[in-house]
């Protein structure tokens, strides 16, 4: 009998949401409610062998008999649990026997390890599992390519092979012509399996294409995850799918054990750790490329979405289905590196400053709290004001500006002297401009912060420098600026990096002149 089988991947591919960090509590919660929903399989993580710091609380197992004595409770009225293991990334000669020809798992891989994923694939059969093989990113091969994976299959006989839309990148007529291709040369007795994410809001649609071409002519398997979890745009919602089986497959899935978890546990983890339609997954999609290449070049806040595009669009074939952050960076200054010799902006600069000491001003909100110490100096001769990456409250000598996308967006008066770097643009009348590629800050890597680039291009002009409203990034969006119209929210590991990485470049340039803050920032001093 042909049937419509749903994998539910909450507790694995919903993991990357919040580091595989359910809780212990909630895990059993989860399978419990899953298993009471009557969904098919429930994939319940990973097997891993390189877990240093092992915890109840996370959806690694070091095996399958450690997975299932550790949810026995919550598995005993449970029939069918896989966990996932990478390809990639795990010693094969470390996975023991099966004790239960129904334990399952399911192995990915990238196009490039076919050949170790077929090695790796019969020797979990060969130590009893039932396997289903999840190769990511479909649209990356070629017919010839995935004709010879699917041969090869053949000949291992897996439970499943999956079409997995890895990037949300996938259409109607992808979905067509890619079951057509796998249900013409894949072996009548291994199922076909289809893995969505949401990126283009079309993972429900696609499966429902998927379910209406294959229905009645083999068994297939649909991934699903409660409430959408997973990361970026989300997966196909669990209960959406179940709802619409019930309805026009004479399925008998209970919905509401699912609503209580959305309500219990995952609205709480959603209100932390959010996933839904971003614009970074959509160009991911779009442009079939891997999403940290987007979320890299976003992150920066330097460029407008139009450039991106075209960096996306330069980035290389091989490199677009598995992120590579060096890559990303040389990508990202090349496509900055509008050079110029700037021998004249240094003799002018030099000339402007002269002896005098500078005050730098940016936009932290403590710019407000100091306004009398901010104005003393303003109105103190012997220095040379400049604001940096911004028009602050206060109007001062000079703006400099070295982020494209803020200097559109800043209103300029006919009588502001400005100061640029050449990735806005090489030739002006009016405007100061400095080499983008050579201004970068690179004591310990390379950075494209407007302080440490004016930092870099004043270090052999001046020996002292006062600055101001350098506060140090918060992911509390209230606490990056001075003014709500500028504000936008930080990643928490990124406004980490991004203050430990100004701080170290700083103390470098304090090695060569005299850095001081007027308000309190944590780089230097160490508090707001």
């Amino acid at each position: 009998m042909k049937d419509i089988l749903i994998l539910d991947c909450t507790l694995r591919d919903g993991g990357y949401v919040n580091d595989n960090n359910f809780g212990y509590e909630n895990i059993s919660k989860i399978i419990k409610a899953l298993n009471n929903s009557k969904v098919d399989i429930i994939e319940c993580g990973y097997i891993k062998d390189d877990m240093k710091n092992y915890s109840q609380d996370i959806t690694e197992y070091t095996s399958f008999d450690s997975f299932q004595e550790e949810q026995k409770d919550s598995l005993k009225s449970t029939k069918k649990y896989t966990l996932m293991l990478l390809g990639e990334k795990y010693q094969i000669e470390n996975l023991p026997k099966s004790k239960s020809k129904k334990n399952m798992i399911r192995m990915t891989f990238h196009k490039h390890n076919i050949k170790k994923a077929i090695e790796y694939s019969n020797i979990i059969k060969e130590k009893g599992y039932k396997l289903f093989v999840q190769p990511t990113v479909t649209k990356s091969y070629n017919d010839d390519e995935l004709i010879y994976l699917i041969k090869e299959i053949n000949k291992i006989k897996p439970y499943c092979l999956s079409i997995v839309d890895t990037f949300g990148e996938m259409r109607e007529k992808d979905i067509i012509y890619y079951t057509n291709l796998f249900d013409k040369y894949l072996d009548n007795e291994i199922l076909i399996g289809f893995h969505a994410h949401n990126n283009l809001q079309l993972a429900f649609s696609n499966a429902i294409a998927f379910i209406k071409k294959m229905s009645g002519k083999r068994s297939i398997i649909i991934d699903t995850s409660i409430f959408g979890m997973g990361r970026g745009a989300g997966n196909l919602p669990t209960e959406l799918l179940l709802s619409y089986l019930n309805e026009n497959y004479d399925k008998k899935y209970n919905i509401e054990p699912l609503l209580k978890i959305v309500d219990s546990v995952l609205s709480k983890i959603k209100e932390e750790h959010n996933w839904g339609y971003s614009l970074e997954y959509y160009l991911s999609a779009i442009h079939s490329i891997h999403p940290s290449y987007v979320i890299n070049f976003m992150n920066r806040k330097t460029l407008n979405t139009n450039d991106i595009n075209k960096l996306l669009n330069s980035i290389s074939y091989d490199k677009k289905t598995e992120y590579n952050s060096s890559y990303a960076d040389e990508l990202y200054n090349s496509f900055n590196s509008n050079r110029i010799n700037d021998e004249k902006s240094y003799i002018k600069l030099k000339e402007i400053i002269g002896n005098k000491k500078i005050l730098l001003i940016g936009p932290g909100p403590t710019i407000l709290k100091y306004k009398s110490k901010i104005e003393k100096i303003l109105n103190d001769k012997n220095y040379i004001t400049i604001s940096i990456n911004n028009k602050t409250l206060y109007k001062t000598d000079y703006l400099f500006i070295s982020n494209k996308n803020r200097y559109e967006n800043i209103k300029m008066d006919a009588n502001d002297k400005v100061i640029i770097t050449s990735n806005i643009k090489n030739k002006s009348s009016n405007e100061i401009i400095f080499d983008y590629n050579k201004s970068l800050s690179r004591q310990i890597d390379i950075s494209d912060n407007s302080l440490l680039v004016f930092l870099n291009i004043i270090s052999n002009i001046t020996k002292e420098v006062l600055i101001a409203g350098f506060d140090g990034y918060s992911t509390n969006k209230n606490e990056n600026y001075y003014d709500d119209s500028i504000q936008f929210i930080l990643d928490k590991n990124y406004a980490l990096n991004l203050n430990n990485f100004i701080k170290k470049n700083i103390k470098e340039y304090q090695k060569k002149m005299c850095i001081k803050s007027l308000t309190p920032s944590i780089y230097i001093g160490g508090k707001k």
